[in-house]
C-alpha cells in the first residue's frame, strides 16, 4: 500500500503511508484526526439535533400560551 496524495507532477506518491493510515508524514500523515484534533466535533450540535432542539422550544412557547390563556398560570 502506498501514500494515496498526488504530487505536483499529478502522480501518485511512492512513498508508504504512516500507521493506521492512508497518508505520508509528507502529504499529512502526522496530523492529528478525530477525538485527537482540538477541532473535533462531538455530534451533539449536529443540524438535526439543533432542529429538534427548535421544535420542541416552539411547541414548549405554545403549550405556555396556551396555558396563560386558560387561566392556568400567570404571566411574566
Amino acid at each position: 500500500m502506498r501514500c494515496n496524495a498526488k504530487t505536483r507532477s499529478n502522480t501518485l506518491c511512492k512513498r508508504f503511508p504512516v500507521a493506521a493510515k492512508t497518508r505520508c508524514r509528507l502529504h499529512g500523515g502526522l496530523s492529528l484526526s478525530c477525538e485527537k484534533h482540538w477541532n473535533y466535533k462531538h455530534g451533539r450540535c449536529t443540524k438535526v439535533a439543533r432542529e429538534k432542539v427548535k421544535e420542541v422550544n416552539a411547541e414548549l412557547r405554545y403549550l405556555e400560551a396556551l396555558m396563560i390563556q386558560l387561566g392556568m398560570i400567570d404571566k411574566h
